[in-house]
């Protein structure tokens, strides 16, 4: 069986995840790696947004980023026992401030061929719509086919998101290449309005109104 085969026995047996292959020259880790495989994993199980309970999604995202987590982990274990250098990217910020992580997951995606990135600055799967989790995994293999990234969005006219958002941080910009973060969000105010919630839930609020309220994926998702 080929290491492309064992990736995917690893991340898509269950059919709850999509994944492929970018080429990471854009990023600062092209001296050191030639690729990363992004995964795109399925929620653990559906919310509509007219059900929506914080609690309820805030485990929901916890329990599909332990399900990631365990094929992040049973990739590296395969890629080890090649001998194929290989580095798993933290996920969480580093930087509160611009609210950046040292390998963005989104972007790997775009690139890996996974999906664009939607209105609501999130990434936007045709299968799964935007209901996942992102993980990638380093490699310097440079024999696995990189994927084409996506260079448009499908959104459309839709701004179902834009309606959602119960803050109005989103500005309704039509996501291409080049556009930035700033380009789609006021992520600061949208950072300062979760944040307003550690006092009640210890943490953040998850809040996830555009991404629930997305129609790309919600009869795959059912």
């Amino acid at each position: 069986m080929s290491i492309r085969a064992k990736i995917s026995e690893i991340v898509s047996c269950k059919a709850d995840a999509v994944w492929s292959v970018a080429d990471i020259a854009y990023s600062d880790y092209k001296n050191d790696f030639s690729c990363a495989i992004v995964i795109a994993q399925r929620y653990s199980y559906f919310l509509t947004e007219a059900e929506y309970d914080e609690e309820k999604y805030n485990t929901i995202l916890l329990e599909t980023t332990r399900n990631l987590n365990k094929k992040i982990g049973s990739l590296k274990i395969l890629l080890d026992s090649y001998q194929i250098k290989n580095y798993v990217p933290a996920a969480v910020q580093n930087d509160e401030i611009n609210l950046r992580v040292p390998f963005s997951f989104k972007e790997a995606a775009v690139h890996a061929g996974l999906g664009w990135i939607g209105k609501s600055d999130v990434l936007v799967t045709k299968k799964f719509g935007p209901r996942v989790r992102l993980g990638a995994i380093l490699l310097d293999y440079p024999f696995l086919t990189c994927a084409k990234p996506i260079k448009k969005s499908f959104c459309g006219d839709c701004q179902v998101c834009i309606k959602a958002c119960p803050d109005q941080a989103l500005y309704g910009i039509d996501w291409k290449p080049g556009l930035t973060r700033e380009d789609l969000i006021d992520y600061k105010l949208c950072n300062l309005k979760r944040s307003g919630f550690f006092m009640e839930y210890g943490r953040k609020s998850a809040c996830g109104h555009c991404i629930l309220v997305c129609p790309w994926g919600l009869s795959k998702s059912k």
